[in-house]
């Protein structure tokens, strides 16, 4: 599956919405507003609140890279758990989906911005206990230059729907 790319519009769109500045590896944020480390952010980050039964959620948002250079998202953490993965949801030829995940992360091309979204690529919180699941939950994405992003991600209830299929999916 291919990431979301977006204009040079939206961009600018996404930058003006991140409402503060946080050094790297710092967590000084409010919950869901967004974090951004030098030339690259994250806006509108989110968790799905998972069901009382699940011990693994997702978490979403919208990484923009204003840099003169691509940026590779090669891993994330969370206090919340010691299993983060990066993950893509793949189709098959008969219509069942799977998630995976992806080794070598993503790219977030120059002037542009990669979504991580239900159904779609995302950050994969594996062995919580959804009875302590924090809201909101923190996360840093790391960087293969060795930069990092932190932010919280305001936690939500999703009723129905792709949200639902995350923890039910089988990983290959």
């Amino acid at each position: 599956m291919k990431p979301r790319r977006t204009s040079a519009l939206a961009l600018a769109f996404a930058a003006g919405v991140s409402s503060f500045a946080v050094s790297c590896g710092s967590a000084d944020s409010d919950a869901g507003a967004g974090a951004t480390s030098a030339q690259i952010s994250i806006t509108d980050p989110w968790s799905r609140q998972p069901a009382e039964t699940q011990t693994n959620t997702a978490v979403y948002g919208v990484v923009a890279n204003q840099t003169d250079d691509d940026v590779r998202v090669v891993s994330a953490s969370s206090p919340a758990t010691g299993t983060v993965e990066l993950h893509e949801t793949l189709m098959d030829d008969n219509g069942a989906m799977s998630m995976q995940e992806v080794p070598d992360g993503f790219v977030v091309r120059s002037g542009d911005t990669f979504t991580f979204e239900p159904g779609g690529p995302h950050i994969m919180m594996l062995g919580i206990d959804p009875a302590s699941y924090p809201d909101p939950v923190e996360v840093t994405l790391e960087f293969e230059t060795g930069e990092s992003i932190t932010f919280q991600a305001e936690v939500r209830m999703i009723d129905g729907g792709v949200e639902e299929m995350d923890d039910s999916m089988s990983s290959s």
